[in-house]
C-alpha cells in the first residue's frame, strides 16, 4: 500500500516538475530588418521627414547584454543630401529568451557614422533609443523601436537630431 502511495504521488508531481524547468534555448544572437519614419530638424535645412531602411543583428554577451551593427539607407526630402548610416551599438533585452506571444524590452545605444552619397565627407554621430520585440512565433518576431540619432556639427549651433520610429521584423 506504501508503494502504491509513493508511486501515485510521484506521478502526480512529474508534471508539475516538468513545468518548473527552463526549456527555453539560450540564443546567442538576433537579426532584424527595418523600416523607419520619422522627423528631423537641421539648422540650415529646416524640419522635415525621413524614411529609413536597413538590417542589423546583434549577439549577445551575457545574460541580456549584447553587441550589434546595423547598416541602413536614409532618404531625408527634396532638399537633403541622403546617405548611408553605420551604427554599433550596446544593448540590454530584459527578456532574451522570450517566448512566442510574450514581449522583449531592450534599450541601445552607440556610435554612428553618416555618408551622404552626393556631397560632403560624413560626420560622427551617436544614437539611443528603445523599443520591443513582440514574437509571433519561436523565430519570428515584430520589432518596433524609437531611435535618435544625434549628429554633430562644428561651430556654434548644435548638431541635427534625426529620430527614426521604426517596425520590422526581428529573427532568431
Amino acid at each position: 500500500m506504501k508503494r502504491l502511495v509513493a508511486a501515485t504521488t510521484l506521478l502526480a508531481i512529474m508534471p508539475a516538475l516538468a513545468l518548473a524547468q527552463n526549456t527555453g534555448p539560450k540564443y546567442r544572437g538576433q537579426g532584424y530588418f527595418f523600416f523607419g519614419l520619422g522627423p528631423t530638424e537641421d539648422v540650415w535645412l529646416g524640419q522635415g521627414v525621413i524614411k529609413h531602411v536597413g538590417f542589423g543583428g546583434e549577439g549577445f554577451l551575457y545574460e541580456g547584454l549584447g553587441a550589434g551593427a546595423e547598416v541602413g539607407y536614409v532618404h531625408a526630402g527634396p532638399y537633403a543630401a541622403d546617405a548611408w548610416i553605420a551604427s554599433g551599438d550596446v544593448s540590454y533585452h530584459f527578456r532574451r529568451t522570450a517566448a512566442r506571444g510574450r514581449v522583449d524590452p531592450f534599450v541601445l545605444g552607440g556610435i554612428t557614422g553618416f555618408f551622404p552619397t552626393s556631397t560632403g565627407r560624413g560626420a560622427p554621430a551617436g544614437n539611443f533609443g528603445g523599443g520591443v520585440n513582440v514574437w509571433l512565433t519561436e523565430h519570428a518576431a515584430l520589432r518596433l523601436e524609437v531611435r535618435d540619432h544625434v549628429n554633430t556639427v562644428a561651430g556654434d549651433y548644435p548638431g541635427p537630431h534625426y529620430v527614426s520610429f521604426r517596425f520590422g521584423v526581428t529573427f532568431r
